[in-house]
């Protein structure tokens, strides 16, 4: 996968075929029927009135050195992706963290999600990052941890970074847009 989140030239998309016909094919055949159970999972309950096959729960940031106490974000609503927007996170230059999202799937198979990343700094766009989370059954919950940053450092890398994030599909749906602000600082 490139740098933006692009397949590789001559990668064909297979033809999209729904939740419902793949359980229905070769029904007849009782140990392909509990692969694909294994694989799919039982469908769980999704609720018919949101139409969304990937719904983002929550956003976090985990400091593996335990130097901080983890952040959690909820993304539940409108409100709270906007309340995300004006919050500004601090990270102690220097410092390694993940990020953690949580999510449900349903209604369908999600293939090959990915976490895009862009983080500006006065305007300018100093860096962008595309993470491939994977495919998903629907009717369950799930959970992704990012490899390991690490803060910038130093006189001129300390202050406010605005960053962009998008959670897209092989099919270029973008299941969630969000914003949010780092201020690295010398200290906790």
């Amino acid at each position: 996968m490139s740098e933006e989140g692009e397949a590789p030239k001559g990668y064909k998309v297979s033809k999209k075929v729904s939740i419902e016909e793949l359980q229905k094919k070769d029904d007849e055949d009782e140990s392909l029927r509990k692969y694909k159970e294994a694989l799919l999972g039982k469908m769980g309950k999704s609720d018919p009135n949101d139409k969304r096959k990937c719904v983002i729960d929550s956003f976090g940031i985990v400091y593996p050195s335990g130097d901080s106490k983890d952040l959690t974000f909820s993304l539940a609503t409108k409100e709270a992706v906007e309340k995300l927007k004006k919050t500004p996170i601090k990270i102690k230059e220097k410092a390694d963290y993940k990020f953690v999202v949580k999510f449900r799937i349903q209604h369908d198979i999600l293939s090959a999600l990915k976490f895009v990343n862009s983080v500006y700094k006065k305007g300018i766009r100093v860096e962008k990052k595309a993470h491939m989370m994977g495919s998903y059954a629907p009717g369950k919950s799930y959970s992704w941890t990012s490899p390991i940053f690490q803060a910038p450092h130093g006189m001129l890398a300390r202050g406010t970074y605005k960053a962009k994030t998008q959670f897209l599909d092989d099919d270029k749906q973008n299941h969630l847009s969000m914003e949010y602000t780092l201020a690295i600082q010398k200290t906790w």
